[in-house]
């Protein structure tokens, strides 16, 4: 998500953020959940499809011709490099087959590479449940499955590492297809392609009668106890952190999944109450401009002193120097009541 503003209706609009190979035999040419935590992505489909990409990420329009899946080159999940990745697969593939093996299997081939640039990449891989793994085919639809078990089944064992699909391929149709198959019909391959309600809006920002922007939310983590804040450090790992208003900090790693140990444990330190709104925890949290180098960061949360009174306390503290994702328990700083904050956020 690169930027956010407030439309003028009061809605909250997020804006958003490429082949051959040639050979001496064939002629080609290389181009140069308590409380889920949601994000808001600008919608580019209806609100009942959600197109998203392999990598998490919304699809969108290349900034350069794509040689090889050139359907996709309007809008859809791969880059002009990535486009270049999958051609290579591809004559990799064809250079292993026969005369008529090529012949019989080339277009369903790369029909079927190509759906990792569709912008329904994450549906077709069921990619979406970062707890299940990636399927190595996208799913087809029994039609269409049937007529790539009969061309292309010799060609399955140089698509795939999985013993199952290798020898179902070698076997009949029905007990293929029904491996690669998915559940929602929707969304296999071509019924993907088909589907005005999913297609008809792609790429397109939809806005209503009053002038709003449609939404669409990502869920990118559930199971949290009041999250107050989701940010990254600015340290090229791809790590969003985030906090919980109890006093725990949490690293989500770039496939969405969490680490088991917390970043950071305040638990114990941080006052919180019961109450169904009460706005004291754990506040806030901010990495240093050069965290890559320092592995400084500063957070801020509500203390109880002698049981009494209460106080916010704001404190720097360091990553730990031998885990990168635990912070240094035994870092901690307090800012002392009578120094300034700007000043103490200075000190080095």
């Amino acid at each position: 998500m690169r930027d956010a503003a407030l439309h003028p209706s009061g809605a909250v609009c997020a804006y958003l953020r490429t082949v051959s190979r040639p050979s001496s035999s064939k002629k080609r040419s290389i181009l140069p959940a308590f409380f889920p935590l949601l994000v808001s992505v600008m919608v580019l489909v209806p609100a009942s499809a959600h197109p998203q990409c392999l990598d998490f990420a919304p699809p969108f329009k290349p900034l350069w011709h794509l040689e090889f899946c050139t359907q996709y080159e309007q809008f859809g999940c791969c880059d002009q490099k990535m486009d270049n990745v999958i051609a290579e697969r591809y004559w990799d593939i064809i250079d292993q087959l026969d005369t008529r093996g090529e012949d019989l299997c080339e277009d369903l081939l790369k029909e079927v590479l190509c759906q990792e640039c569709s912008p329904y990449a994450a549906h077709l891989f069921d990619a979406e449940d970062p707890y299940t793994p990636v399927r190595e085919l996208p799913g087809l639809c029994s039609g269409f499955c049937s007529e790539f078990h009969g061309r292309c089944g010799h060609v399955v064992k140089y698509l795939t590492e999985n013993r199952l699909l290798q020898d179902t391929s070698q076997r009949d149709a029905s007990t293929f297809c029904s491996l690669v198959d998915l559940q929602d019909q929707d969304y296999c391959y071509p019924n993907v392609l088909q589907s005005s309600s999913l297609n008809s809006n792609l790429g397109r920002v939809a806005e209503d009668p009053r002038g709003c922007l449609q939404l669409c939310l990502t869920e990118v983590a559930n199971n949290l106890r009041n999250p107050v804040l989701m940010l990254h450090s600015g340290d090229g790992t791809h790590r969003m952190f985030i906090a919980e208003q109890v006093g725990f900090v949490w690293v989500y790693l770039r496939d969405g999944s969490r680490l088991e140990t917390p970043f950071l444990d305040l638990s114990g330190e941080v006052m919180t109450t019961g109450w169904l709104g009460d706005e004291r925890g754990f506040l806030g949290m901010a990495f240093h401009p050069k965290y890559s180098e320092n592995g400084r960061f500063f957070i801020y949360y509500s203390i109880l002193v002698d049981s009494k009174l209460e106080e916010v306390r704001v404190s720097e503290m360091k990553a730990s120097e031998h885990d990168v994702n635990v912070a240094d328990p035994n870092s901690e700083r307090y800012a002392e009541r009578c120094l300034a904050v700007e000043e103490f956020l200075k000190r080095k």
